[in-house]
């Protein structure tokens, strides 16, 4: 295999809100673990080293955590010139974000009542209440980005919090009260395999502990990422206290700040077979070591 043959992107740090430190670790880590199974350097650029400078090496596999357009048109360049992977593809991680996750996850059972307005367009009296108000574009990347609503009176006045702030397009989602759950998984969806998943419950609640489906969580999390198209990523579920699930958000690769060295070797034996499948061979001993990177919970 040759050198320069991986190469990882950095999530822009406008983009991690308080996440700067772990969404670099998770990525430098998993360099360092593919570094080690594959016997070669694994260089890790930021997205402005990305734009600014030419790439001196043609890249058999992209892992990238970033999230701008400019970087997503370039990557997308470069896989298309140099038959290059990508993990995961940009289209995958464009479906993540909210006008195009509303557009293809609505209509699934699990996913609650939800759709984009046009602030300018809202208005004319007309009548919500306890409602979550999210960003249109990306995912959560500042304060603000997702807040409840009590009634129509302050849905407006939030409403005008987002115009301030430049964002045209807001979604509007259903409330479901239970217990939030949080959950992270490293699958191929091509070849049906799930390397790795992960649920917990999120600290900053009330717990109720609700009675409900470990497999049909696990199930609904990885339908929601498999029409996403997602490889690696993470998002939020809600257990109502008749057990029933929903999966309310679904991101394209998360810090797993709590199992980085779980997510880290699942994502490397994703990586791995991928490259393999590239036609790159590797030894015996990194097969071994991969072995077991499977660590399901459901």
């Amino acid at each position: 295999m040759t050198k320069g043959s991986v190469l990882g992107i950095f999530r822009e740090r406008s983009h991690s809100p308080r996440r700067e430190f772990d969404d670099e670790a998770i990525l430098k880590e998993t360099a360092i673990r593919l570094s080690r199974y594959l016997g070669m350097d694994v260089p890790l650029l930021y997205p402005t080293e990305f734009l600014e400078t030419g790439l001196d090496i043609k890249p058999k596999l992209i892992f990238f955590m970033c999230e701008e357009e400019s970087c997503l048109e370039k990557l997308k360049v470069i896989s298309r010139s140099m038959d290059c992977l990508l993990v995961n593809s940009v289209q995958a991680v464009e479906n993540t974000f909210r006008i195009k996750m509303v557009e293809i996850l609505s209509g699934q059972e699990f996913f609650p009542a939800s759709r984009i307005i046009n602030i300018n367009e809202f208005g004319n009296g007309r009548i919500l209440k306890g409602v979550w108000l999210k960003r249109g574009d990306f995912h959560a990347i500042e304060d603000g980005d997702v807040v409840y609503a009590h009634d129509s009176r302050d849905v407006q006045a939030k409403l005008n919090s987002f115009a301030k702030r430049g964002i045209e397009q807001v979604l509007v989602q259903e409330h479901i009260p239970g217990d939030i759950v949080k959950f992270y998984s490293v699958t191929d969806p091509d070849r049906e395999r799930v390397y790795w998943f992960k649920w917990f419950y999120h600290k900053n609640q009330k717990l109720c502990r609700y009675d409900f489906s470990k497999e049909e969580l696990y199930a609904k999390c990885q339908l929601a990422g498999r029409l996403l198209g997602l490889e690696i990523f993470g998002g939020d579920a809600i257990v109502r206290a008749d057990g029933r699930i929903f999966v309310i958000d679904v991101n394209a690769w998360p810090s797993f700040a709590l199992f980085r060295n779980e997510a880290s070797r699942a994502i490397s034996a994703l990586i791995v077979e991928k490259m393999v499948s590239k036609g790159c061979q590797i030894s015996m001993n990194v097969k071994e070591n991969l072995t077991g990177a499977c660590s399901l919970n459901p």
